[in-house]
């Protein structure tokens, strides 16, 4: 690590801490009946999805604060034109499928379409690496470390047979049995949720860096 370079463990440390938090918090509410247990998390504003656009600029401003910097130029352009290729491969393969079937046919059409935008979701993950390597590791690392927890809660709550969204997949909310349960947990948090996370945060991260530069070039 060179000298004042902020090390991965002090950048992902109070994020993950806050993230724990917030998915102990959201499945402690679940369980109580104060927050919708829906498939997909019903767009609950307690869920770590959100924290990923938080986390993602605030990594960029400390590493952008640090000196270091993109490898490319307009980083946030090809950011964001990740992002949009992400947002609408996920709109085309799951958009359609009929949120009332909880049929076999329609789990398997669901892991077969969820597949799809996993390999898509890496991939574009992958390319950010080109675009600033350093922010990319970072979110690789805190989305790790976050979706591990997830996978865990939603293990244990199929396991103690408790109502969580974690346990629900596609938007008819399917339930499988524990062995179709760990592998669709793992497919979709390891799988496409850290792909997301390398993805959106990137974008984030490269807009608040693009602020930051801006702010010392004006200096």
């Amino acid at each position: 690590m060179t000298p004042g370079r902020p090390s991965l463990l002090r950048l992902v440390l109070v994020p993950s801490l806050v993230t724990l938090a917030v998915s102990v918090a959201r499945v402690a509410c679940e369980l109580a009946g104060i927050v919708n247990a829906r498939s997909g998390g019903a767009a609950s504003p307690l869920g770590i999805t959100w924290l990923v656009v938080v986390f993602g600029a605030w990594f960029g401003w400390r590493l952008a604060r640090e000196g270091e910097a993109p490898g490319r130029r307009f980083a946030w352009a090809w950011s964001l034109v990740a992002v949009i290729l992400l947002v609408a491969m996920v709109g085309v393969r799951l958009g359609g499928l009929d949120p009332e079937d909880r049929s076999e046919s329609a789990y398997v059409v669901l892991r077969q379409q969820v597949l799809v935008v996993t390999g898509v979701a890496v991939v574009l993950a992958f390319l950010q690496v080109r675009v600033w390597s350093r922010l990319a590791v970072v979110l690789f690392v805190y989305g790790i470390g976050a979706r591990l927890t997830v996978a865990a809660i939603a293990i244990a709550a199929k396991l103690g047979g408790q109502d969580t969204h974690y346990t629900k997949f596609g938007p008819a909310g399917i339930e499988r049995d524990l062995g179709d349960t760990i592998k669709s947990v793992l497919l979709s948090q390891l799988g496409f949720w850290v792909g997301f996370t390398v993805v959106v945060g990137s974008l984030a991260g490269n807009v608040a860096a693009a602020i930051v530069r801006r702010g010392r070039s004006r200096s």
